[in-house]
């Protein structure tokens, strides 16, 4: 089926858009109409003849009278704007009657219904980056981050302490975690008041519910119609309530006639106010901002925050440069104008990362200290180095509390439209004034790691519950190893397992808590950064030497910097090269270069011309993978019969010239040791899509090869001469490939270090390589306190 131009795209899902607000406003008007007499049901007003009009007139009282202003305001001005036709009158008619089907379907109007629409619908959403937050997500990310134990300071059932804690979302998006927020706010609420058998009843829950919404919820977006959402979405959650203001706003984005470049929640990295594209709290006066029209209305203040919760949009400035890809006629500008914010304002921030990176300094502005950053970001953050500042930023302001990754072959995600590998992270802002690096560096960090991403809010709720009351178990270190696994089990279900690590050494290294969804994988490769051999059961570890591929070699030129110096030929030339990391052909560890470059005589279009005398002084014969499938291919290192350069392996010369290292190398890097290494350290793209990225790379520990003694070379080289030409199986068989398996032993013999063979097994188990649940998710006895929990849900 061809596909549609792009404007007669825009324009379907603009109507489609529109549609969907409409049908929101009937849902919410059929809700209200059993609560307040002057709101007719639909039924009413569909007997009219003119029932646009009449329902036109109708959302006006509603929000001059009952001040449902949010809802009903973006929704008249639509109806408003149709024309005068009968097929607008029976396509409205035909909305109204199927939002009475879905209100006459209790089970439909779960908050997420019309934000799961909304997504769907969402034209292009990879230039928009508005990821959708599931709705467990939220739920679990939200009830671990106001856990009332982070939270001592704060009295839950006191309405004037209340009244000065402030959450925001920037980008808010259909209002998934502000929802949360409130669910969560009024879990604790309940929870005081019962500790101190305070009376709970619906007056002072109503009156909860309107402190809430009217003074600790903030929401922003640049989609007007994700505000009309957000704005029902927890209205919905009390419809009996009346509210006379809500902070949600629609901020300006695109540049105006002036030459003003607006960039939506960005804007506040330099100020508390911004100007607003509608005024969604004061009936009639709303006026969006265009290039046409600079009126505006009414301001947006965002005040010092208790709380900032975000999932916010990730497109990023590689990869065809999508950074505000949603307005393509004035994206140039955009970009210039963050290029010039980003610098003067010394932002902690990388657009390479993409927006989310912007969006979490942003925020970071405007959080009191002892408040909390709570983030769904992608799970590159951990080890990425685009997302490095975004590190710094929490490394040095923060004392990053808990990272939730998942580690589900069915959803390595949080957000509903994407498939990208995601975390979850919670971090408490540093009180400078009394708390230094070393005063928290003996601080938790939490890395939860789960087996199962729940599906549903009471699953989430229950897990949340779970890892709340639990006790992560503890790293260990090089002098005392732990061996304690600390399981997240709901019923009979294992949803995952926690691990805790002191702050200071997380903030000092990359975040790999989170690399596996093992404990004792985590623990092995944490503790084996530190040049020390955790095996199970043993009390104590085993040393090694462990350098970092920097300090034993030098990595050659990226993809990119081979494009700007060659092209490749179709003829045999001076400068080999290995092209193409295919599993088919890709079989073995030792190879030869299997394609020619042609040096560039002049530059490519747009790019500047690379010399190629020096990028070809930094070909190897030692290749890196720098992006793989683990679930189909079989090596993540091979050595060449001749230098060369690649287009997906970096190349690698070691700073001594030794054959024999080499050949130590690239054995370590395909065993199970070098491999699990290799993964802790992996840039998360999707699953089992991973990338290498150089600094990564470089700053990766691995045996020390140079430091081997000769006799221990000469043992490891003659292996390799007979191991290079098996074929290896592929990674997901790797605990049953003999080839695999013979790599093992040699070093084991040559180390003298006690067999890996248990180790290999649960590698081989992890969901990133064999795309299966971890270890086909075994029945687990519940204790008598977690059946109950799960019976409560």
């Amino acid at each position: 089926m061809p596909t549609l131009p792009f404007e007669q795209r825009r324009r379907e899902t603009t109507a489609k858009l529109a549609a969907l607000m409409l049908a929101n406003a009937f849902i919410f008007q059929e809700q209200l109409s059993g609560l307040e007499e002057k709101v007719k049901p639909i039924r009413s007003l569909l007997v009219e003849r003119d029932f646009v009009g009449k329902t036109a007139a109708h959302w006006n009282m509603i929000i001059n009278e009952i001040n449902y202003v949010p809802i009903f305001k973006v929704a008249r001005d639509i109806i408003l704007s149709l024309p005068s036709h009968s097929d607008t009158d029976s396509a409205v008619r035909h909305l109204a009657e199927r939002a009475l089907e879905i209100v006459s379907k209790k089970a439909a109007l779960r908050h997420d219904l019309m934000g799961r629409i909304y997504h769907l619908l969402l034209l292009e959403a990879k230039y928009l980056g508005t990821y959708y937050t599931s709705v467990p997500a939220a739920t679990l990310l939200l009830k671990l981050t106001l856990d009332i134990d982070r939270w001592p300071q704060v009295d839950w059932a006191n309405p004037v302490s209340l009244n000065e804690f402030k959450i925001a979302d920037l980008a808010c998006g259909t209002g998934t975690l502000l929802m949360a927020a409130s669910q969560a706010l009024t879990d604790n609420f309940i929870k005081f008041r019962a500790s101190r058998s305070e009376t709970i009843d619906s007056d002072s829950l109503t009156e909860l519910h309107k402190l809430i919404i009217e003074e600790m919820l903030y929401g922003y977006d640049v989609l007007p119609s994700a505000v009309h959402l957000t704005a029902s979405t927890l209205a919905l959650l009390a419809p009996e309530t009346c509210f006379h203001k809500m902070h949600l706003y629609s901020l300006p984005m695109g540049r105006m006639k002036s030459g003003q470049v607006y960039l939506g929640s960005i804007d506040y990295v330099s100020a508390s106010t911004i100007e607003t594209q509608l005024d969604l709290m004061s009936p009639g006066i709303g006026s969006a901002i265009t290039a046409a029209d600079e009126h505006v209305p009414s301001v947006a203040p965002l005040p010092s925050l208790d709380l900032c919760v975000m999932n916010p949009p990730f497109v990023r400035s590689v990869g065809g440069n999508l950074l505000f890809g949603s307005v393509p006629d004035q994206r140039g500008h955009m970009q210039a104008e963050l290029a010039q914010r980003l610098k003067a304002t010394n932002l902690a921030a990388s657009s390479t990362a993409g927006l989310g990176s912007v969006f979490a300094a942003v925020g970071d502005r405007h959080i009191k200290d002892g408040g909390r950053l709570a983030l769904v970001l992608p799970a590159a953050l951990t080890t990425g180095i685009a997302w490095g500042r975004t590190r710094e930023l929490i490394n040095r302001g923060y004392i990053l509390e808990t990272v939730i990754a998942s580690h589900d072959p069915e959803r390595w995600n949080f957000s509903e439209n994407t498939e990208l590998s995601e975390v979850m992270v919670i971090a408490r802002k540093r009180d400078r004034r009394i708390e230094t690096l070393d005063s928290v560096a003996d601080e938790p960090t939490q890395f939860i790691n789960l087996w199962r991403n729940p599906v549903t809010s009471a699953h989430a709720l229950a897990v949340g519950e779970k890892i709340s009351r639990g006790a992560p178990a503890p790293i260990g270190t090089a002098d005392s190893p732990r061996h304690g696994v600390s399981e997240i089990v709901v019923g009979s279900q294992k949803y995952g397992e926690a691990i805790e690590i002191p702050w200071g050494e997380v903030r000092s290294s990359p975040w790999i808590g989170s690399a596996f969804a093992q404990t004792n994988l985590v623990r092995t490769a944490w503790l084996l950064r530190q040049g020390q051999l955790y095996m199970q059961g043993r009390k104590a570890t085993i040393s090694l030497r462990i350098g970092t591929i920097e300090e034993i070699g030098i990595l050659g030129p990226d993809r990119r910097d081979i494009a700007d110096g060659f092209t490749l030929s179709s003829s045999r030339t001076p400068y080999p090269v290995f092209w193409g990391h295919s599993a088919d052909e890709v079989r073995r560890i030792g190879a030869a270069p299997n394609r020619w470059l042609s040096p560039r005589p002049v530059a490519a279009k747009g790019r500047s011309l690379r010399d190629v005398a020096v990028l070809w002084q930094r070909a190897g014969t030692v290749m890196i993978a720098e992006r793989s499938w683990l679930n189909t291919q079989r090596t993540l290192a091979i050595r060449l019969t001749k230098p060369a350069l690649s287009n997906v392996w970096w190349p690698l010369r070691l700073r001594v010239e030794n054959e024999a290292a080499e050949k130590a190398l690239v054995l370590w890097l395909n065993s199970t040791l070098g491999l699990l290494t290799s993964l802790a350290h992996r840039v998360p793209t999707r699953g089992a899509w991973i990338q290498f990225k150089k600094p990564t790379i470089q700053n990766m520990p691995v045996l020390d090869v140079l430091a081997l003694s000769a006799n221990q070379l000469r043992t490891i080289a003659s292996a390799y001469d007979k191991i290079a030409g098996r074929e290896l199986s592929t990674i997901v068989n790797m605990a049953i490939d003999p080839t695999r398996i013979a790599i093992d032993d040699l070093f084991c013999q040559v180390l003298d270090i006690p067999s890996v063979e248990g180790l290999r097994a649960e590698l081989a188990e992890e969901p990133i390589i064999k795309l299966r649940y971890c270890q086909e998710q075994r029945e687990v006895t519940p204790e008598p306190d977690d059946q109950m929990q799960f019976e409560l849900i």
